[in-house]
């Protein structure tokens, strides 16, 4: 500014010619007749550069499109464009690229900073519903008088539950997944990290929860240790959670909880658009498992003539005169030993164990 202002003046006030005052400003005469020119219709204090922008834009989004964004914005607060965009269009059938919602929300001041990604995550998925659930408890104050159970179907990202359940204790857990499998079926295999009522300190012998899913012919697997992102699904829906509900999460009992998690699991898996799904939503994406849950608890009843031995009170059971431990989560229960490729091994409701030379 100081220079187009002393640039001005030298031809006006100081009688230097365009050529000069320009050789001394270090501009050339083009750009010295344009300041000098300005000056003369406006005045000193109007030298700064113009703006660019266009005064109409031929393209630009109706403002009565813009008015529908805004108002998906008021009802989903916590939204963006990536998932206002297909919504608007599921609702109204009007097309609003994402990016271009993300402008008009900008343009409102209606944005936050997104957080800084660190690493891009590797992902997986299963093939179909039904083949692997996580679970996991969201995490709440220890003043909290319920746990929240959470269970995802891994390919379509489905919420199968997440309610509360008294404690974190099998018996609390195996209630709601046997009403549960009731309404959804059983799956093939669950994920869960190693904690709670399901985390076992030796993958040789199985917790009592553990050999519960077995007997109903679901396969327990565990994330490693300090590794949350194996459960990746059920962590980032978590984070949805409570970006969401925020402080509705924690209530003073548990029936005070249910109508928040009912609300937001309802809108989770059937208006919110999901990215990993190409926009669509998790229910479209979910199929009911088509293996049925027994009406009662199935027993262990190992097959005629196989070998098989007893668990007793401390966990152990005898063979060939050695005292073997297998756990106390499978107390009073029979195991079955048959031979395998490295040798003898322990097979319980027809999952396969550990090797005896592992024991």
């Amino acid at each position: 500014m100081d220079s187009r202002r002393r640039l001005v003046l030298d031809v006006n006030e100081e009688g230097l010619s365009l050529s000069e005052a320009c050789r001394r400003a270090g501009v050339t005469r083009k750009t010295g007749l344009k300041w000098v020119r300005r000056a003369q219709d406006s005045a000193l204090g109007e030298l700064a550069e113009l703006s660019r922008a266009p005064k109409s834009v031929s393209n630009r989004t109706p403002s009565s499109v813009e008015d529908k964004v805004l108002a998906l914005k008021d009802r989903y607060p916590d939204w963006a464009g990536r998932k206002l965009s297909p919504l608007l269009e599921t609702e109204t059938g009007i097309v609003v690229p994402s990016r271009t919602v993300d402008r008009i929300l900008q343009r409102h001041g209606r944005t936050r900073p997104a957080p800084v990604r660190q690493t891009e995550p590797i992902r997986f998925e299963r093939t179909a519903s039904g083949l692997l659930l996580q679970m996991d408890f969201k995490g709440l104050p220890k003043s909290v008088p319920y746990a929240l159970l959470t269970v995802l179907d891994d390919h379509s990202r489905f919420c199968v539950n997440f309610s509360p359940v008294k404690d974190k204790t099998g018996l609390s857990v195996q209630t709601a997944l046997w009403n549960l499998f009731g309404e959804h079926g059983l799956p093939e295999s669950m994920l869960m990290d190693n904690g709670d009522c399901w985390g076992a300190t030796q993958s040789s012998c199985p917790t009592r929860f553990e050999a519960w899913l077995m007997r109903l012919g679901i396969k327990p697997i565990h994330g490693r240790p300090m590794h949350p992102q194996t459960q990746g699904k059920v962590e980032r829906f978590h984070l949805t959670a409570k970006t969401e509900l925020a402080e509705r999460l924690v209530q003073p009992c548990a029936k005070d909880v249910i109508p928040h998690c009912r609300e937001f699991v309802k809108r989770y898996n059937w208006v919110r658009p999901h990215d990993a799904l190409g926009g669509k939503v998790p229910a479209s994406a979910y199929r009911v498992s088509e293996r049925k849950r027994p009406d009662k608890m199935p027993e262990h009843i190992p097959a005629e003539g196989a070998v098989s031995r007893k668990v007793d009170a401390n966990g152990f059971f005898h063979y060939q005169g050695q005292e073997i431990k297998i756990g106390k989560g499978l107390i009073g229960e029979r195991i079955v030993i048959q031979e395998a490729e490295l040798g003898p091994r322990v097979f319980y409701a027809r999952f396969p164990l550990s090797y005896l030379s592992e024991l």
